[in-house]
């Protein structure tokens, strides 16, 4: 398969690679009850704040998502099918709703797993939830009509279309809100590009009939601390509410469970990473009788998109019902690996980066650090010199994920070498000065 390399910027021998830094202590805050959103930047902070209940509908902006997403933790948000003929939306569906509750008493929830199957793509009822692909139009076109209960209102929704082309202006929502018996039907008209460009979702909130910009950048943010349900707790039909951190799209968590007298020693590349949403979640803290005691055994390694890898450990944590700093979240952070500028990076199914550092050797040693998408054995690694003798070999087998390889090069003299390295669909080829 055909490698396409990134240009190099600097050069390898200013790869950082390996240096933990300092321990950064920082506070957040999401006010008393939970009332504040707080997305968060692993390097930057605080990325932004938004009200956690002002909204009761999230339109994904990605042209290709399906996805829709209700404020169930926040809002109430219970969200039930109640027609499949979506001529029905705009007559009487009270008695509708009431025997799909009957029926179906768990309402439709957000996945915990990834920000791609939202409450309204929790049925099967359509294809994707509440809609099918038109593959003349590329669209996608609404099925379902589903009744919404917020606790102060009712209502039937109708998400008609997703428009996905032309890719200029797309994607545009076309949907339908009516009172649960019928009245004060409304068809509302939202443009991602020019309601949330750049940003995960658009929202809205039904009350209001009100579009809402909430979120910042979706590049600006690599998690957010909020309040979610739980899919594992499920109580009186319906799922727990809790508060923990839900993660951008593509974050890559590993979680490590040791003493904390360990976190310094732990290498990062040693774990397994995934990309679940709540792969972070509630376990850092616990109630309990006393109140919220943190889990002082836990800590986190998080590979941001970027490629830069943080260790993350929570330190203290006030309830939303806290009398004094209410919603406060303490946490110290450090970097443990930074993505060197000039990397070559492999655009094939088997592997995404692979990196040598530190470059030139420390010591007569340095390490490959690949990431590889899934498992492949006996991977090859030769090193000749200059004059393209072999001067070490050796077979591996990766695993799936991120990892590092130590090379032990005492034994060579100083000079150029270059590191060959083939597998399964991949090759690639890294220059390497032993000084």
């Amino acid at each position: 398969m055909r490698l396409k390399y990134s240009l190099a910027i600097a050069a390898l021998a200013l790869s950082t690679a390996s240096q933990a830094q300092t321990w950064i202590h920082d506070t957040i805050t999401t006010e008393a009850n939970y009332a504040k959103n707080v997305y968060y930047s692993l390097a930057n902070g605080s990325a932004g704040t938004a009200a956690s209940d002002n909204w009761h509908i999230g339109f994904s902006t990605n042209r290709f998502s399906p996805s829709i997403i209700s404020n169930s933790a926040d809002k109430g948000v219970r969200l039930y099918v109640i027609a499949t003929d979506t001529t029905k939306f705009g007559t009487n569906l009270t008695a509708a709703l009431n025997d799909s509750v009957v029926a179906h008493p768990m309402s439709l929830y957000n996945s915990n797993k990834t920000w791609e199957n939202g409450a309204f793509n929790q049925t099967s009822a359509a294809a994707y939830g509440w809609a099918t692909y038109n593959s003349s139009t590329h669209w996608l076109e609404g099925r379902v009509v589903f009744g919404l209960i917020t606790g102060t209102d009712t209502f039937q929704v109708f998400v008609s279309q997703k428009q996905t082309t032309p890719a200029a202006t797309a994607p545009v929502y076309v949907f339908k809100v009516a009172k649960i018996d019928g009245t004060n039907a409304i068809t509302k008209t939202y443009n991602v590009t020019t309601g949330s460009n750049g940003k995960n979702f658009g929202y809205y909130n039904l009350t209001t009939a009100t579009f809402l910009d909430r979120e910042p950048l979706a590049n600006a943010w690599d998690f957010m601390f909020s309040n979610y349900n739980d899919e594992n707790v499920v109580l009186a039909n319906a799922q727990y509410k809790v508060f923990g951190v839900i993660n951008n799209e593509k974050l890559k968590v590993a979680r490590v469970d040791t003493v904390a007298s360990q976190f310094n020693n732990l290498t990062y590349s040693t774990y397994a990473f995934d990309t679940v949403n709540n792969s972070i979640g509630r376990a850092w803290k616990a109630s309990g009788p006393g109140g919220i005691a943190m889990n002082d055994s836990v800590t986190y390694f998080v590979k941001v998109t970027n490629g830069d890898v943080w260790q993350l450990v929570f330190t203290a944590h006030n309830s939303g019902g806290a009398t004094t700093n209410p919603g406060l979240v303490a946490l110290k952070k450090r970097k443990v690996y930074t993505q060197p500028v000039s990397i070559k990076t492999v655009e094939n199914a088997y592997v995404s980066t692979i990196v040598l550092a530190p470059n030139p050797a420390q010591g007569g040693n340095t390490n490959l650090l690949i990431d590889a998408k899934q498992n492949l054995n006996n991977t090859q690694i030769f090193i000749t010199d200059i004059n393209g003798r072999t001067v070490y070999q050796a077979t591996k087998n990766l695993r799936s994920g991120f990892q590092q390889i130590p090379l032990s090069l005492n034994n060579l003299s100083a000079g150029l070498y270059m590191i060959n390295i083939s597998g399964e669909g991949f090759r690639n080829t890294q220059k390497l000065v032993i000084q």
